[in-house]
């Protein structure tokens, strides 16, 4: 083999490599940024979703806040919940990721893509963190019909014996 045949088979090689890399990075699912939501004592790292991500949870209590955070999913039913009490735990993390699941009556995608909504009720400061207030606070998120790299999870329906 020539000098120019092996130049010509080097380049060659490096273009098919640089071509597969360019493909599998444009066919990955990218993540939203973060962007933090807030209602009362709670925040979420982002305001949507892929299938297959996790939703990272904060809270922030006064002593006195004591109440529950309910995930609702886009059919209204709650998927998630936790208590809070900022006289026993006043900082602290959670997270949960949606899936599809027979118990949670979530059997397709489609059961989890769409807008959530947080309600936090129970005893919370006001906006101006002065007073306590009882009104419930609520936020709203939202899951894309987009699903993270090697989601296979989220094909077909869970709830179907046949599948």
């Amino acid at each position: 083999m020539n000098k120019p045949t092996g130049i010509a088979i080097g380049i060659a090689v490096i273009v098919i490599i640089v071509i597969i890399a360019y493909q599998v990075n444009e066919s990955q699912i990218k993540q939203y940024e973060t962007d933090y939501q807030i209602v009362g004592p709670i925040s979420i790292d982002k305001s949507k979703y892929v299938l297959g991500e996790n939703v990272f949870i904060t809270f922030s209590l006064h002593p006195l806040e004591d109440g529950t955070v309910a995930f609702n999913r886009p059919d209204g039913k709650t998927y998630y919940s936790f208590d809070f009490n900022g006289s026993l735990k006043p900082d602290g993390t959670s997270y949960f990721r949606p899936s599809l699941e027979r118990v949670a009556d979530m059997c397709v995608k489609e059961d989890i893509v769409g807008t959530w909504t947080v309600l936090v009720t129970g005893t919370t400061l006001t906006e101006d963190r002065k007073n306590l207030t009882l009104a419930p606070k609520e936020m709203q998120f939202e899951f894309i019909d987009k699903v993270l790299q090697d989601g296979t999870q989220f094909n077909g329906n869970v709830c179907d014996p046949s599948e």
